[in-house]
C-alpha cells in the first residue's frame, strides 16, 4: 500500500497505468458499472466537434485535500441550450484557444454513480501538490466522451489530434468500454513533442505506447512532464457502430486571486 510519503509513479515518471476493476473489485455485470455504461447511450454530441463523431457531458466539482471531501459544483441553465458547463483550456487546445466551451451536463445519476467517486478518490490518492496548492480546494473536471463512426470510411477524432499538454496538473482517463473498434492508441511522449504527431517523434524517444481495452483500464499523466495523444478510431470488421467510452477526469488547484 502506498504511503502519502511515498512518490506515486505517476508523479515520479510523468504517466502511470492501471487496471480498476481489479483496484475496485468492481465486474462488467455489476449493477453500478451497467449504469456508468448505459450513461453513454443517448450522450449528446460535442456542439463544437457535431462532425467528428465526438459525443460528451461535462461536470465540475470541488475536491477538498484537507478532508478528501467532494461536491459538485451546481450546473449553468441556458435557455434553450439547457443545463450546461463552461469548459476553459487557454492556449493549450490549439483547436479552440481561448474558448470557453459550454457543454452538456453530467446526468444526476452519472453524479451518483459509486464508480465515479471510487476513481475521483483513487485519482487524487495518485497527485501530489505544494503546501500553497494543498490550502486551496481542487477544481476537478469530470468529462463522459465517447467517439463513435458508423461508416466504414470515416474516423471518429479526439482534440487536439496531436501529442499535446492539456493545462490542469493532473489528467486521468478510464475505458468504460470499446466496442468494434480500431485505433484509440494512446502515445506518451516527453513535452517537447507537443504539437506534433507520434510519426514526428523519432524512435526511442516515446516514452510509451499502448490501448486501453478493458474495462476500467486507465491511465494518468503529470501534464508538465509528458505530452500525450490518442488517435482517432475506426469501425472494426462488425456490423455495429465503433466505439470508444472513457471518463476523463483533470485536477486544478484553485487560488486567491485579489
Amino acid at each position: 500500500m502506498q504511503t502519502l510519503t511515498e512518490t506515486p509513479a505517476l508523479v515520479e515518471n510523468g504517466f502511470a497505468r492501471w487496471d480498476l476493476a481489479e483496484e475496485f473489485g468492481i465486474s462488467e455485470t455489476d449493477a453500478s458499472f451497467q449504469s456508468l455504461r448505459a450513461e453513454f447511450v443517448d450522450l449528446p454530441p460535442d456542439p463544437y466537434a457535431t462532425e467528428e463523431g465526438r459525443n460528451r457531458r461535462y461536470a465540475r466539482g470541488i475536491f477538498l485535500p484537507w478532508s478528501r471531501e467532494f461536491s459538485w459544483i451546481p450546473d449553468t441553465h441556458l435557455g434553450e441550450s439547457g443545463w450546461m458547463n463552461g469548459y476553459w483550456q487557454a492556449d493549450h487546445n490549439p483547436d479552440y484557444v481561448g474558448v470557453l466551451r459550454k457543454l452538456p451536463a453530467m446526468s444526476e445519476a452519472a453524479r451518483n454513480n459509486p464508480i465515479i467517486h471510487e476513481i475521483l478518490s483513487f485519482d487524487f490518492a495518485q497527485t501530489r501538490w505544494s503546501q500553497s496548492d494543498a490550502a486551496f480546494p481542487l477544481h476537478v473536471g469530470v468529462h463522459l466522451i465517447k467517439l463513435a463512426v458508423d461508416d466504414s470510411g470515416s474516423e471518429a477524432i479526439s482534440s487536439p489530434n496531436e501529442l499535446h499538454q492539456d493545462g490542469e496538473p493532473f489528467v486521468f482517463a478510464h475505458l468504460v468500454y470499446r466496442t468494434n473498434v480500431v485505433g484509440g492508441s494512446n502515445v506518451i511522449a516527453p513535452p517537447k513533442y507537443r504539437g506534433k504527431l507520434p510519426e514526428d517523434v523519432p524512435e526511442g524517444e516515446a516514452l510509451a505506447e499502448f490501448e486501453l481495452t478493458k474495462p476500467l483500464e486507465s491511465y494518468g499523466v503529470t501534464d508538465e512532464k509528458v505530452s500525450h495523444y490518442v488517435s482517432p478510431i475506426r469501425r472494426g470488421e462488425g456490423p455495429e457502430t465503433g466505439e470508444r467510452a472513457v471518463v476523463l477526469v483533470d485536477f486544478t488547484p484553485m487560488r486567491q486571486h485579489i
